[in-house]
Order: C-alpha cells, then sequence, then structure tokens
C-alpha cells in the first residue's frame, strides 16, 4: 500500500530518497522495509536523484532566486551526492545566474539606508544569506556610486 502510494506521489512531485524515508516514517512504516520500497522507486524510475537535484536547482534559481551555496547546502542535507548536485548546477547558465544575483541585490538596495560601505556590507550578508557566491556578488558592490 505505501509503495502504491508513493509511487502516485512520485509521479506528481520529483521526491528523493530522505523524502521517501520521512515519509515513510510518518506513516508508521517499519525500517525493515524502506530499502526495499526506495530499491523499488529506483527501479521503476519513480525517484532518480539527479532528476530530483536538476529540478531542485532549477527551481530554486528560477523561482525562489537562491545562490548555489544554499542549493548545495540543502542538497547535501537530502543526502543526494556532491557530484549529482555539481552536474546540476552547471546546467543553469552563469550568465542568467549573474543577472538575477545583481537584480536581486539590486531590489534589495533600494530598501537600504547608509553610507556606501554600510550598504556594501549589508548588501553582501544579504547575499550570503541567500547562497550567492561572494566572488560573483563583487563586482556589483563595488558598482555602487561613492556616496550611495
Amino acid at each position: 500500500m505505501a509503495l502504491e502510494k508513493l509511487q502516485k506521489m512520485c509521479s506528481m512531485q520529483e521526491k528523493c530518497p530522505a523524502d521517501i524515508i520521512l515519509l515513510l516514517r510518518r506513516w508508521g512504516v517499519g525500517e525493515e522495509h524502506h530499502d526495499d520500497i526506495i530499491s523499488r522507486l529506483k527501479s521503476d524510475k519513480f525517484i532518480d536523484e539527479s532528476r530530483y537535484a536538476a529540478a531542485f536547482v532549477r527551481d530554486k534559481v528560477k523561482f525562489d532566486h537562491w545562490g548555489f551555496l544554499k542549493i548545495i547546502y540543502f542538497l547535501k542535507q537530502k543526502g543526494i551526492p556532491r557530484n549529482v548536485v555539481d552536474e546540476a548546477c552547471k546546467s543553469i547558465d552563469r550568465n542568467d545566474y549573474a543577472i538575477m544575483i545583481k537584480k536581486e541585490l539590486d531590489k534589495k538596495k533600494k530598501t537600504l539606508t547608509g553610507k556606501r560601505r554600510e550598504v556594501a556590507a549589508k548588501l553582501a550578508r544579504y547575499g550570503s544569506s541567500r547562497g550567492y557566491e561572494m566572488e560573483i556578488m563583487h563586482p556589483f558592490l563595488g558598482e555602487m556610486s561613492p556616496e550611495e
């Protein structure tokens, strides 16, 4: 019964093995069945870590405007291997990614007050909390006019 319910669920939304284990525990399915259920879902292509990571990266960048550092952290917490995460991150166009970061920093900058250095520091902290890499943010932080 749990397998059929998970198959239906996975056919509608990407899941990773960690998500499946949480659901199985919540439903009270014995731990001795977890590996068998996950193996079956993998063999039947209902779950796939590469597909999950690619969808997660794509959605978090496009809709939530997360940076790669935050994405990598969250996928690591889900037990997705680093090589799978790195491959998924490669699917995002670096130019589009940098433009997204600039837009997000510009939007945040409009809400900040203070001297240039204070605003730059606030933007850097904001960007870091969003998972943006400092080497990508740095040029945008330097673009601010001296007395903003």
